[in-house]
């Protein structure tokens, strides 16, 4: 059991308890994607079930079976986020690590027939520029990352990298980025480059190092690694207390606030450079990730961190979760009481007050309603059953190992 909360085991099973109960009742109909619908809950059921002994998978199949029917009726787009790369992705993963060992099909024939059409897909998303893991061409690869090593993945893999690295904007100094395309608004071109961890250059380096761990295309991955960490720092702010800004317009650099979350800001900057900082052996980058991540310890109300709800992707769980990874790679104890504040202030669904003398109430947090894998019940549901040392392998999903 992760040493953070062992004070409060039972609270965090009464609280998983709840979470299952609910997305257990959720009946299988309707969105089927990964990180909102469908495949997302079963995901969470499957980790769920393993940790509390649970032995029937029907349910988790049923969705799993929902997600393929989406995929085969041409009901879904090709994305990471909404369609054909996460349903594939999630049901390979739950096969891959073992949650489906009761199934008589083999989840790799079933699905072998997509890696072509995802491959073209993506190439096409890439050549209009269109990056983005989530909603555009490079969400496959995690999905290529769960398929076995053949010729025609490596192929594919490494026709993807080369394709970024055409797209590539490098500067006069090395370092390099890409063009942003916003999903929601594809015509809006008033912000240039967006730095961060779900749509942005950390995005990409954080797949390139994943990449670069499993062998594909080490040498051009290894380029664009080095040409967009570069690139984050350069411009990073000065005299602020936000390191990264989320954004830039026009390639200058200028003080902008961000979030404190996975998605924006700081904690999903600082984890790309860990990360790559492992992967790559490179000791300047992982201190630049410590360093980061010690001045965001400081920031802890909602003005400072912009902090609204619970889930992963912008609320308490995910910057708990996340200082709780920083707090097992680089031991310290600013990251041990920093990853216990925000992962009691999850449990407490509230946000305390800073004033000491109570004059201002604590500011009430949640994720009801939303039963996500990214932004709801079903994303605290992990964060909790990790503390509770249930495998983290999940973070796969969200560029994390």
């Amino acid at each position: 059991m992760n040493q953070l909360l062992i004070d409060t085991p039972t609270r965090l099973e009464t609280e998983l308890h709840r979470i299952y109960e609910l997305i257990a009742s959720e009946p299988i109909a309707g969105n089927f994607s990964l990180l909102s619908g469908q495949v997302g809950y079963a995901v969470f059921e499957s980790y769920y079930q393993r940790h509390f002994g649970l032995t029937d998978t029907s349910r988790v199949w049923e969705r799993l079976g929902a997600g393929m029917d989406a995929i085969q009726s041409g009901e879904v787009d090709h994305t990471f986020a909404g369609g054909i790369s996460g349903i594939a992705w999630g049901f390979l993963h739950l096969h891959n690590h073992g949650f489906l060992a009761d199934g008589s099909d083999n989840p790799h024939e079933i699905v072998a027939a997509l890696d072509e059409p995802l491959f073209l897909l993506s190439m096409e998303d890439l050549y209009a520029g269109s990056f983005d893991y989530l909603h555009g061409g490079l969400g496959a690869c995690l999905y290529f990352l769960e398929r076995p090593r053949t010729p025609e993945i490596v192929y594919y893999l490494t026709e993807i990298v080369n394709q970024l690295e055409k797209i590539a904007i490098k500067k006069i100094d090395g370092s390099m980025t890409w063009y942003f395309r916003n999903f929601d608004q594809p015509n809006d071109r008033s912000v240039s480059y967006n730095l961060g961890l779900s749509h942005g250059t950390a995005s990409i380096v954080a797949l390139l190092s994943l990449l670069y761990q499993h062998g594909y295309a080490q040498s051009a991955c290894a380029r664009l690694i080095e040409g967009g960490l570069q690139w984050l720092w350069s411009v990073r702010n000065e005299n602020h207390p936000v390191v990264f800004p989320r954004q830039l317009f026009d390639d200058q650099p200028r003080n902008e606030f961000s979030r404190m979350a996975w998605c924006y800001g700081d904690l999903g900057i600082a984890h790309t450079f860990q990360l790559a900082g492992e992967i790559l052996k490179n000791n300047r980058w992982k201190q630049i990730a410590e360093q980061t991540m010690l001045k965001a310890a400081t920031r802890r109300t909602r003005k400072e961190t912009l902090v609204s709800d619970t889930a992963f992707c912008h609320g308490s769980g995910g910057i708990g979760h996340l200082f709780s990874k920083f707090a097992h790679s680089q031991p310290n104890p600013v990251f041990d009481e920093t990853a216990r504040f925000w992962l009691q202030v999850t449990l407490d669904q509230e946000l305390p007050p800073m004033e000491k003398d109570g004059s201002h109430p604590a500011i009430p947090l949640s994720t009801r309603g939303d039963l996500s894998f990214l932004d709801g019940e079903a994303s605290v549901g992990m964060i909790l059953l990790s503390q509770l040392g249930a495998d983290n392998a999940w973070e796969r999903a969200f560029l994390m190992r």
